[in-house]
């Protein structure tokens, strides 16, 4: 498979990592990145099958896009893919798990209207979102301080498990701004 992005378009995804995932890395400056949260960044990626690239500038320059220009087709690619989700509801909150098996669950916490559809039917104050690895995307309708803490436990608990960690923390999502949120 050829390392360049022509032709490769409908296989650009972005993908959400840890801000130390490309620490110590010496292609670090080459890889095209933005800031997210202060404890996460996107990448973007083309999709081999088995596996993805990490996208770089000169791929960009070569395949002529723009930052923004990769950044709106992944998004289109990522809205495109099908989403299965299962939500619980445990003393009041309402948990959704979203996980389809396509590697992209985590990245799904950049989709605006996903996020915005949960705000608008959310029963209790607040909205809390965690992306604890790749392959899941938690989104908690929290009744109160008890489902904040579940949020917490939870995230922590997924985090240890998954076999690429993003964040161990919750946030919350308020007036479309992610903020972390620690219990104690």
């Amino acid at each position: 498979m050829s390392r360049s992005l022509t032709g490769q378009e409908a296989r650009v995804f972005p993908i959400i990592r840890h801000r130390s995932f490309l620490d110590g890395a010496k292609e670090a400056p080459t890889i095209v990145s933005r800031p997210h949260t202060a404890e996460t960044i996107i990448l973007y990626v083309c999709d081999v099958g088995k596996g993805y690239f990490l996208i770089s500038h000169a791929m960009l320059t070569e395949a002529g896009l723009s930052e923004d220009m990769l950044n709106q087709l992944a998004m289109d690619n990522l809205r495109a893919l099908p989403m299965k989700s299962r939500t619980q509801e445990l003393g009041g909150n309402h948990i959704t798990f979203i996980s389809p098996p396509d590697g992209y669950a985590a990245s799904r916490i950049l989709l605006d209207d996903l996020l915005e559809s949960h705000v608008a039917q959310k029963k209790g104050p607040h909205l809390g979102v965690a992306i604890p690895h790749q392959d899941v995307l938690i989104i908690a309708d929290l009744a109160d301080e008890k489902g904040a803490q579940l949020l917490a436990r939870l995230t922590m608990d997924f985090a240890s498990k998954g076999d690429t960690p993003i964040c161990p923390i919750p946030f919350l999502y308020e007036k479309g701004e992610l903020e972390m949120f620690l219990i104690v």
